[in-house]
């Protein structure tokens, strides 16, 4: 009888496990969309996953997503928005990083080397520095925003 409980409690243990590595959040959904070339689609699951990020690095992740749909659709303002919203997230990470490991040179990289350099080539295409001005201040303000709401919740 024992053994027979026993199996049953490791097959269920079992079960959960597999169920709980199986889960997908929307990070994981938006990118499969954005995967199959359905960035309509992600938008929703890419806008949840910025409005409620699991991490600073699922946020970043989301906003460079979100680039890449816009810029696939000659949306240059839209792109340079989220590349940049990417791009201050990820050099967040990097500078405030206790833990230095291959994914910090990974952030790095993106942080110093392929996202500016992707700023760069969009803001030849919007060719307006008072556009791009504006885009960085909202994006700015955007993110104190989110912060300061964050921190707020946690005062209450």
């Amino acid at each position: 009888m024992k053994r027979i409980l026993l199996a049953a409690a490791m097959t269920a243990m079992i079960s959960l496990l597999a169920a709980c590595g199986a889960q997908k959040n929307d990070l994981d959904t938006g990118w499969a969309l954005v995967k199959q070339g359905n960035c309509a689609q992600a938008q929703v699951y890419l806008d949840n996953t910025i409005a409620q990020p699991d991490s600073a690095m699922d946020l970043a992740y989301a906003y460079f997503v979100k680039g890449k749909c816009a810029e696939n659709a000659s949306d240059y303002e839209a792109a340079y928005q989220n590349y940049y919203a990417a791009k201050i997230v990820a050099c967040y990470v990097v500078a405030t990083e206790t833990h230095v490991n291959m994914d910090t040179y990974a952030r790095s990289d993106y942080c110093q080397r392929i996202l500016p350099a992707k700023l760069e080539e969009l803001s030849a295409k919007i060719d307006d520095p008072a556009k791009i001005e504006h885009i960085e201040g909202t994006v700015n303000g955007i993110l104190r925003a989110e912060y300061l709401k964050r921190f707020d919740r946690k005062l209450k």
